[in-house]
């Protein structure tokens, strides 16, 4: 047998691994130097944020994801219109305004429940088992419901239904509503709650003394394009101002943690009551 040879590639091999540890050490004191310096910065962003006396609730750093999507312009709202009774309605824009012919009396608390039914009369409301009530973004004398989709929950203009209330009654109500959702890319990371709360201080969008109300994560729409839209994850962040008692809503890009333009909807705007 040849030992000399034998040494030789047991030497080799002692080298190779040898090389392979210390890469994978300096990959991982790397990542570690990565991280403690994320956890740095984050809590010095805290201390500035409680400095300027802002109030932050407990923030999640659960990493999410979420797709690319893209909806083009449909005709299904207009088609499914078509079965509507005891209610007279326009089209604007793709946009259903109706006013129902017998108003629904609603009990104190008891708004949603009187809205089931009728959700799910697809001659009352068209497709209204697609959307969920958001109690986030309703209000005393408006009920806001929000489209659903197979990757979740789609807030903005272009999928909803905002049912008007008046003297305990629900006597109208708009709706928008998007079709042949499909995903532009494969499945990304979005940023933590955290991060998105961060990232909108780093963009001075939060004001001295403000308070953070609540966040969510849903989908709004990024751009328009070629009779098509793309909707991206977004963070929804409510902000009540400490003087006038607004609550402002923002956006935070969840993909990118950029700050995103207002939203041109009335119930998801970046200025509502509080």
């Amino acid at each position: 047998m040849d030992f000399k040879r034998i040494e030789v590639i047991f030497l080799i091999v002692f080298v190779c691994l040898n090389i392979f540890l210390f890469t994978s050490y300096k990959q991982n004191q790397h990542v570690e130097t990565v991280n403690n310096d994320d956890i740095s910065q984050s809590a010095m962003v805290l201390r500035e944020m409680r400095g300027d006396q802002i109030t932050v609730p407990t923030l999640a750093t659960k990493v999410g994801s979420g797709y690319y999507l893209s909806s083009g312009s449909s005709q299904a709202l207009q088609n499914a219109s078509q079965r509507l009774q005891n209610q007279r309605y326009s089209f604007t824009n793709n946009r259903l305004y109706s006013r129902l012919v017998h108003p629904i009396s609603v009990k104190n608390g008891k708004d949603t429940a009187a809205l089931k039914n009728v959700l799910a009369n697809p001659r009352m409301v068209a497709f209204g088992k697609h959307y969920r009530y958001s109690k986030l973004f309703s209000t005393a004398n408006r009920l806001v419901y929000t489209q659903k989709l197979p990757e979740g929950d789609l807030y903005d203009a272009q999928g909803e239904i905002i049912f008007q209330i008046s003297n305990k009654q629900i006597v109208s109500y708009e709706q928008s509503y998007i079709s042949k959702v499909t995903t532009l890319r494969e499945k990304e990371a979005t940023i933590t709650e955290k991060q998105a709360v961060l990232a909108l201080y780093s963009n001075n969008a939060i004001a001295n003394g403000a308070t953070i109300k609540w966040t969510t994560l849903g989908y709004s729409r990024l751009l328009d394009a070629n009779d098509s839209s793309v909707y991206i994850p977004t963070w929804f962040i409510a902000v009540e101002n400490k003087n006038s008692g607004n609550v402002q809503i923002k956006r935070i890009n969840a993909f990118s943690s950029v700050l995103m333009k207002a939203s041109d909807d009335a119930n998801l705007s970046s200025s509502t009551s509080n």
